[in-house]
């Protein structure tokens, strides 16, 4: 299932109580991830399939092309690892937290040569305030920038430490932490101990990424 063919819930559905990976809308999200990771790797492996018959059958392009194939599909195995391990980290994110309704973001990054994530943005708190610049990526990387995430958000997670940012719905959620971590040091040294528990629980409580 395509993310784009998901129902496109609006702030008039808000998310249901517990963690926002309790949510329905938001394990459909995840499972459509997933599907559409590993199921890129599907041409890859079945070029490498037909290649890898004629260069048995004594095909001498085919088995010049079997090393140019091999390494290819190395390369698009690493790339759907990485992306699982991004959905994971992403889900253990939804674990730990609720969703908040938020007005939007402010993408900082503006600019035709740079349409792609990472994107630099301001999460909205309402009121026309706004957090310290955080970094989004999403799982699949090579998605460019969401124009309704300008307009409304879910977040989940703590702005100290990282979260998740999706469109209202759970869709197209992006794993999200502060750009300058370190001059948040004095914010994140406040937090409570259920704050910093729910931080690790998360995965969020370092600096890397």
């Amino acid at each position: 299932m395509s993310l784009n063919r998901l129902p496109a819930d609006g702030p008039q559905m808000p998310p249901i109580a517990g963690n926002a990976l309790d949510d329905p809308r938001m394990q459909e999200v995840c499972r459509s991830l997933r599907i559409r990771v590993w199921t890129r790797l599907v041409p890859e492996i079945l070029i490498a399939a037909v290649v890898g018959v004629l260069a048995a059958l004594g095909s001498r392009p085919a088995q010049i092309a079997a090393i140019f194939v091999a390494i290819a599909c190395f390369v698009m195995m690493q790339i759907a690892i990485s992306n699982a391990l991004w959905l994971r980290r992403i889900e253990r994110v939804l674990r730990a937290y609720p969703w908040e309704q938020r007005l939007g973001v402010k993408r900082l990054d503006t600019n035709e040569r740079r349409s792609r994530s990472p994107h630099v943005v301001k999460v909205s708190r309402g009121s026309g305030e706004w957090s310290a610049e955080m970094v989004m990526s999403p799982v699949l990387g090579h998605r460019t920038w969401e124009a309704d995430m300008s307009e409304a958000i879910w977040f989940a997670g703590d702005e100290r430490f990282g979260g998740v940012v999706a469109i209202p719905g759970g869709r197209a959620p992006m794993f999200t932490k502060p750009r300058q971590w370190d001059q948040l040091e004095a914010r994140r040294a406040k937090a409570g101990a259920d704050e910093v528990g729910s931080a690790r629980r998360a995965g969020l409580n370092g600096k890397k990424w």
